[in-house]
């Protein structure tokens, strides 16, 4: 391989770390991390998740033939994952696919053996709707007494999220993004009160008693192996940890019936041809030629995202509500799609990297490269909403994007009207189509643009100014 690698700067696992090197991705294993490998990767869990895509397609490779030096002694070679994405933006039922893949593939390594020394949802990415564990260097050979030691990884990053938003209806994404490490046991047993305490719902185990285990560990110097041991921790005993773990994932569901956006389209503004008017405008636009990536930015229900996905490899559909978002993966996840990508992202407030010095887990927007963006009916929201000026959404759009179809509701349009009813006079006289024009052709060369049946909304087809 002649070309430069770049080290993604994964660090947590000291047996190995992953590198970038164009469209595949490879991960280098010390000599203590290949030992692991040549003991369990002939296991057949390991060979039965990679036939079924559960595990991330790996070929074994030669270090010095792909660039690696010391200390690497192994290498693996993985396909690119189109978008990488993180557990912050994705929805109730992504983040318990996410869980239950992993109860799935611990459970079947540990009657093989083999133990799984991580559990962070970190380790799966969504290929569509599909998950699949990225992490080939998680497993390791399994001492008949070793605990499971994911286990608080387990439950601050998977089960304590799920179970803040199926018992309180609470958001568990800003926590995540806020923290790369998740809920920690002593913040879960503050935040989920003393009622909800029945042994079906996990508090007392996987929360109170649980924390009561951390506090204990973390004062003393109790070794948790010989503990694990002493109390007979067996496979068996791990295995029916991991079945009920299992039954209370599957147990957890989303309460939430509607939200702000839910129940509403923007295309409530629409007459019937102005809607398929839209239609052939973004079909046009995107079929022009075939594309790798498209995003469409305020997706709801992803009607304007499988147009899209008809002329592209890869679309990445994203929306400011977890509730719409959560709909349309169920919907995508029931059809087996893999070529539509569905995010919750408010771009209001979608944040940096996050983790070691902020790049740990890297920015939305450094991890994809989209050949056009759809942004339709989103403006005047952030606009008016949000007080996210027009030129600075315009910027944005620039920076990201080569092309770009955009739609910009009219002062008189009634969404407009309503964003603007409780506004103080004046403070948003600059939204209006003449200025919003004016900001376009600064940064993008007008390719076509159409107003819509209604009257009342403009949509532009632009390309990036050279």
């Amino acid at each position: 391989m002649t070309h430069a690698i770049q080290d993604t700067g994964s660090f947590r696992d000291p047996l190995s770390r992953v590198f970038v090197s164009d469209d595949v991705i490879l991960r280098g294993f010390t000599a203590l991390g290949k030992a692991d490998l040549d003991a369990v990767w002939s296991k057949k869990s390991i060979q039965d998740a990679l036939e079924s895509g559960k595990l991330i397609s790996c070929e074994m490779v030669n270090p010095t033939d792909v660039g690696l030096g010391q200390p690497w002694v192994a290498a693996m070679k993985h396909p690119k994952i189109p978008v990488v994405s993180y557990p912050y933006e994705w929805t109730f039922s992504m983040l318990k696919e996410a869980a239950l893949l992993q109860l799935d593939l611990t459970r079947t390594a540990l009657a093989d053996g083999v133990g799984v020394k991580d559990a962070t949802p970190y380790n799966v990415q969504f290929i569509g709707s599909r998950p699949q564990f990225i992490d080939a260097g998680s497993f390791e050979v399994r001492k008949s007494s070793d605990p499971w030691y994911g286990y608080r990884q387990f439950c601050e990053l998977f089960l304590y999220p799920l179970m803040l938003q199926s018992y309180l209806g609470v958001q568990y994404q800003p926590f995540l993004r806020g923290s790369v490490n998740g809920v920690s046991p002593d913040t879960m047993r503050k935040l989920l009160p003393r009622k909800i305490l029945k042994p079906r719902t996990g508090r007392l185990t996987h929360v109170v008693l649980h924390a009561m285990a951390q506090d204990r560990f973390s004062a003393s110097k109790v070794e948790v192996k010989k503990e694990a041991a002493n109390a007979g921790m067996n496979a068996s005993v791990l295995d029916a940890t991991l079945r009920k773990l299992t039954k209370l994932v599957q147990s957890l569901t989303l309460k939430d019936s509607e939200s702000t956006w839910s129940e509403y389209s923007d295309r409530a503004h629409y007459v019937e041809s102005s809607l398929d008017e839209k239609d052939r405008f973004v079909r046009d636009a995107v079929a022009s030629k075939h594309r790798s990536q498209v995003w469409d930015i305020g997706c709801n229900d992803g009607r304007f995202s499988r147009i899209a996905a008809a002329h592209a490899d890869y679309v990445v559909a994203m929306d400011a509500d977890p509730l719409v978002i959560d709909r349309l993966y169920q919907t995508l996840r029931n059809e087996k799609n893999e070529k539509i990508l569905p995010l919750y992202v408010d771009l209001a407030d979608t944040g940096g990297g996050i983790g070691w010095r902020g790049t740990e887990r890297t920015g939305l927007f450094s991890r994809g490269k989209p050949e056009v963006v759809l942004y339709l009916a989103v403006i005047h929201h952030l606009a008016l909403t949000y007080n996210v000026p027009l030129a600075a959404q315009l910027d944005l759009l620039r920076d990201i994007t080569p092309e770009l179809v955009i739609e910009m509701p009219h002062i008189d349009d009634p969404m407009v009207k309503t964003l603007l009813r409780n506004k103080r006079e004046g403070i948003h006289d600059d939204f209006n189509l003449e200025t919003f024009e004016k900001l376009l052709g600064e940064r993008f060369d007008v390719r076509s643009k159409m107003l819509l049946a209604g009257g009342t909304r403009t949509i532009f087809h632009v390309t990036r100014r050279a």
